[in-house]
């Protein structure tokens, strides 16, 4: 045999185990991914999972504060100094606010812009949404995870939009976020609402928005309230979001974030499962109870995100157990990291990190 052809049959045979290798592969994902459905996972959406729907990234968020922010002189102004000095620096929004205590005046000017760039951006959702003119993976997930005999579903966020909510009323499911149902909604307190069809119990999304919501706001006297939300904020009333900066912990020992906080926890800590969606691991309201139960109990965790964030690569490597699975884009292919793949390993197959694609090898 020629020394060229020989050179060929050793390409074509690693190449062939190449191949192999990738398909079987591919097929450890999607049974991993079924494993965590199966489940009855948590579900963890962070901005990523807002992102793909039109709303504003945090970068987006920073330049619309800087176009829009009206200060007075003296404290403001040198505050935001400070800001945009952090930003220009190539801080990210929330690195940035919490470099500076901001005076009260400044942090409510931030509050309301944030929530009129986020409402715009959530409005016009809604009204695609109504038109049948936008997809939501959310909808196919839990039309998938309610295939079974469950009839709750938890999903946690910090997300303030209401892409969860939107996602709900396609699937065709109630969902409860902590106000009692109306147009003008109390609070629930500490209880959930019972929500029922004739006889029966409904299937309902639990929500739990653990830094607040567009719809929840506060009056003069501190009376919590749920109200639809338009372009402009309602007079006398405050959002409750809660926005990155120094004040971000402080506030959510008030209600309702309180209350929100402590469903949370108590979804996250009794979870037989977990999967993030767009999560970056950088909120400890959120991950000191993921962390714990993949610790100790070694829970299936997946986690998809475009591209994961280094806080997100540490609990893999730091905190994840030995039941993880995490992938993101990789070029125009995908990497995967598995307990013994703690690095990553690169596949050609595009896109196995999006939710849709998510939903296909797992439902």
């Amino acid at each position: 045999m020629r020394r060229s052809d020989t050179i060929s049959m050793v390409v074509g045979i690693y190449e062939d185990f190449q191949l192999n290798e990738e398909i079987q592969l591919i097929e450890r994902i999607a049974a991993t991914a079924q494993t965590c459905i199966q489940h009855h996972p948590v579900v963890v959406l962070g901005s990523g999972a807002s992102i793909v729907h039109g709303l504003r990234s945090m970068g987006d968020l920073a330049q619309y504060l800087q176009d829009h922010i009206q200060l007075d002189e003296g404290e403001e102004t040198d505050s935001w100094l400070l800001i945009r000095t952090a930003l220009a620096g190539g801080d990210g929004l929330e690195e940035a606010l919490l470099k500076t205590a901001a005076p009260a005046s400044l942090v409510e000017k931030i509050v309301a812009l944030t929530w009129r760039a986020i409402a715009e951006d959530d409005l016009a959702l809604m009204a695609r949404a109504a038109r049948g003119r936008e997809h939501f993976s959310l909808s196919d997930l839990l039309q998938g995870m309610f295939k079974s005999t469950h009839m709750v579903t938890n999903i946690v966020t910090p997300n303030y939009d209401r892409v969860v909510e939107y996602a709900c009323d396609i699937a065709g499911y109630f969902h409860a976020a902590g106000f009692e149902p109306g147009i003008i909604r109390n609070r629930e307190g500490g209880d959930p609402v019972s929500i029922r069809r004739g006889a029966y119990a409904a299937r309902t999304v639990r929500i739990w928005k653990v830094h607040g919501s567009l719809d929840w706001f506060a009056d003069n006297s501190g009376r919590v309230v749920s109200l639809p939300i338009s372009e402009r904020l309602p007079e006398d009333l405050e959002p409750l979001i809660v926005t990155p900066g120094v004040s971000k912990y402080e506030r959510t020992h008030d209600e309702p974030f309180r209350s929100a906080i402590q469903g949370a926890d108590r979804a996250l800590a009794q979870a037989a499962s977990f999967l993030c969606v767009g999560y970056g691991f950088r909120d400890q309201h959120i991950q000191p109870k993921i962390v714990e139960k993949c610790r100790q109990r070694n829970v299936p965790i997946v986690i998809l995100a475009r591209t994961l964030t280094e806080e997100a690569k540490r609990f893999l490597a730091e905190s994840a157990g030995q039941a993880y699975m995490a992938l993101e884009r990789d070029g125009e292919g995908t990497r995967v990291f598995l307990p013994d793949y703690p690095e990553g390993v690169s596949i050609a197959q595009p896109d196995l990190w999006s939710f849709d694609n998510f939903n296909k090898m797992a439902l």
